[in-house]
């Protein structure tokens, strides 16, 4: 069946009139006022104007304790919440579909943006990754929990149309799920249905604040870097659970990541390094699977699409380039990404892209 990056599709209710998603970019928004709202609203208006059927948010924090920099956003005050009610009545107004990420950065936030910093299992001589501060008592992780859930109430609040769990790229989620960072041997390590027992329980406290009628993802670091690490079996069995527990999409990633930004991709090399997981994924699941991965060329996204390996395509740093991007595509056009990073490296200011001429 030929399938094409625009034709559209369903997550649970909601329909989504094209496959191109904006994955979750973190912004350096800290969405504090209406400025704030505003300049995001105006980013993703551009976004929605320039066809893309469905943005996801950056990462917005759950807790005080989970903020990984100062202009990481969330949900602490009526000043926040105002602008992002602010930022979700300008992308309908321009016609776009908004979902908004809830992360915690876990024992990545050690640098201290927040509260004192907390973890999973303390790794100091974690390699380039050190994993600080104080382990996550049953009290504190119950918290936790809680907080997703009320994170995910503030997002329906805010108008949003869906929201998704981040549970990738060696965050909290992930640092559950993956045997390099849980070291616990309580009621939350060891065995994989213990690992998993975080981001379950916190699929299922969401579900109960927001009904069943608000579409709920996850992001999903499907395996590590590491073959000591994380394997694609297990999270497929994670995911399986998860579904069984009501979740409307997984959108596939990695975990933790040796060359998070630096794959070297162009139209036609690299695009879709993560398809074959999300492949595994589209076998054995009823739901809706995004894939992230180096996404440049329309002819790559449609055969993959095409081909039944995935539901729907994700990108970021193209569209941080162009966010007419999808009517770029659509009018035969190329990309003017050249996947320097620059737009992921440099943090001194609002995520942009450096290096368009």
């Amino acid at each position: 069946m030929k399938i094409t990056a625009f034709d559209s599709f369903k997550i649970g209710n909601l329909l989504i009139p094209n496959r191109i998603v904006r994955s979750a970019t973190a912004e350096r928004i800290a969405m504090q006022g209406e400025a704030d709202g505003h300049l995001l609203g105006e980013k993703y208006a551009e976004l929605a104007k320039g066809g893309v059927g469905l943005i996801i948010s950056g990462h917005i924090a759950v807790h005080a304790s989970g903020r990984l920099y100062s202009s990481m956003p969330s949900f602490s005050s009526e000043s926040d919440l105002h602008a992002w009610r602010m930022a979700v009545r300008m992308t309908h107004a321009a016609g776009g579909k908004l979902f908004l990420q809830i992360n915690h950065g876990g024992g990545r936030c050690f640098k201290g943006a927040g509260e004192a910093a907390i973890c999973v299992s303390p790794l100091p001589d974690f390699p380039k990754d050190p994993m600080q501060g104080m382990e996550l008592d049953d009290t504190k992780i119950h918290e936790l929990i809680m907080a997703f859930a009320e994170a995910a109430g503030h997002a329906r609040e805010a108008g949003a149309d869906g929201v998704q769990i981040h549970a990738a790229h060696g965050y909290l989620v992930s640092q559950f799920l993956s045997p390099l960072t849980n070291l616990r041997h309580d009621d939350w390590g060891v065995s994989l249905e213990h690992r998993a027992k975080f981001l379950v329980m916190a699929l299922r406290g969401v579900r109960k604040t927001v009904g069943e009628d608000f579409p709920i993802g996850i992001k999903l670091g499907v395996c590590d870097d590491d073959p000591a690490g994380l394997k694609l079996e297990e999270t497929l069995q994670v995911a399986k659970w998860a579904e069984a527990d009501g979740l409307d999409f997984v959108e596939i990633s990695g975990a933790f990541r040796k060359d998070l930004a630096l794959r070297h991709v162009k139209p036609g090399v690299n695009e879709g390094y993560y398809l074959p997981f999300a492949a595994r994924f589209k076998q054995e699941l009823k739901i809706p699977v995004f894939v992230v991965g180096g996404w440049r060329s329309l002819e790559k996204m449609n055969e993959a699409l095409s081909s039944g390996q995935c539901d729907a395509v994700s990108m970021s740093r193209p569209l941080i380039c162009q966010p007419d991007y999808p009517d770029v595509l659509r009018a035969g056009g190329k990309t003017l990404c050249r996947s320097c990073n620059l737009c992921l490296l440099k943090q001194d200011g609002p995520t942009k892209c450096y290096s368009k001429k």
